[in-house]
């Protein structure tokens, strides 16, 4: 596959595109293996604004032939996307290196664009993308203005904090996991951080970023999505990020849970309990997110508070 420049790629804040939909050349500068079928992709997309974590970009690949497909791929990585940010420009690269996102993608054995990224594109490869895209399954959450048309349409539900001062709540199936795994990624480097000043005495984000919880429903050990680096990152968090793992076709040895789906039970025993309030986030197959969606409703979450992002597929 190649892609074609359809345009000069702008490289600064100040000439970034009017059109957040205009295709951007961008090239593939890292790659690693994720499970047996997935990989994370960064990609350096010079031009591009910054993400917010939850995002998505649609991915536009071009054949010799002329022909084309396009995908749309969540986020795993916004970090690297906002150029304006000290530590980002003082990584390697220097001040003037372009923004960089990451998307990972799990393989589908009939797809035409899953195949070549997970097991064909090399360093270097060039593609095309649309985005970042999205603005509702972000977090940070937008805050909108208490008298906007969104807070009359979906009102807070009464007692519950600030959404950006809430505890947050991950739920993902399988490689619904990427758009989680950058806010969890986006928590660690800093995002979220309430103002202590405007912050109420006693609410959860007032001294930092509010607590996050993830909940992980995949197959076997081997598809444990950023299973190390999120071991880690809730080590380094002193308990204010926690992960969960299911297992539904084979338990990692030693485990006290015996493989199989997660269960209404099991979820209301796992995640944040609706009394908390907490903004919970729940990505994976339509069917996973249509179940766990509708469990968390029966149990009291606020309708309001449960964001879902869900893609094709078995």
């Amino acid at each position: 596959m190649s892609s074609p420049d359809d345009g000069v790629p702008a490289s600064s804040p100040e000439s970034l595109p009017a059109d957040p939909f205009r295709w951007m050349p961008a090239t593939i500068v890292a790659a690693a293996g994720q499970t047996p079928t997935g990989r994370s992709i960064v990609l350096e997309v010079p031009g591009l604004r910054p993400a917010r974590a939850g995002q998505h970009v649609d991915v536009r690949l071009t054949a010799d032939d002329g022909y084309q497909a396009v995908r749309s791929y969540s986020l795993s990585d916004v970090t690297r996307s906002d150029v304006s940010l000290s530590d980002v420009r003082a990584s390697p690269g220097g001040a003037g290196r372009a923004p960089q996102i990451e998307l990972t993608v799990e393989e589908l054995p009939d797809g035409e664009v899953s195949p070549y990224l997970v097991s064909a594109a090399e360093v270097g490869d060039p593609v095309e993308v649309r985005g970042p895209i999205g603005g509702w399954f972000v977090w940070p959450p937008t805050e909108f203005d208490p008298d906007s048309a969104v807070h009359a349409v979906l009102p807070e539900p009464d007692g519950a904090p600030a959404p950006g001062r809430s505890p947050v709540q991950l739920i993902g199936g399988g490689s619904g996991i990427a758009p989680l795994v950058a806010m969890v990624r986006a928590r660690a480097a800093g995002a979220g951080a309430a103002d202590a000043d405007a912050a109420a005495p006693g609410a959860a984000g007032a001294a930092g970023p509010p607590p996050m919880r993830l909940l992980c429903s995949v197959r076997t050990p081997a598809d444990r999505w950023f299973g190390d680096e999120l071991a880690a990152l809730a080590e380094e968090s002193a308990g204010e990020v926690r992960v969960d793992w299911v297992f539904t076709r084979e338990a990692p040895a030693g485990s006290t849970r015996a493989s199989g789906r997660l269960t209404r039970d099991e979820l209301l025993d796992l995640v944040l309990p609706a009394s908390a309030h907490p903004l919970v986030y729940v990505c994976g197959t339509n069917s996973f997110v249509e179940t766990v969606a509708g469990w968390l409703v029966d149990a009291g979450h606020d309708p309001t508070r449960v964001r879902t992002e869900r893609f094709g597929g078995v």
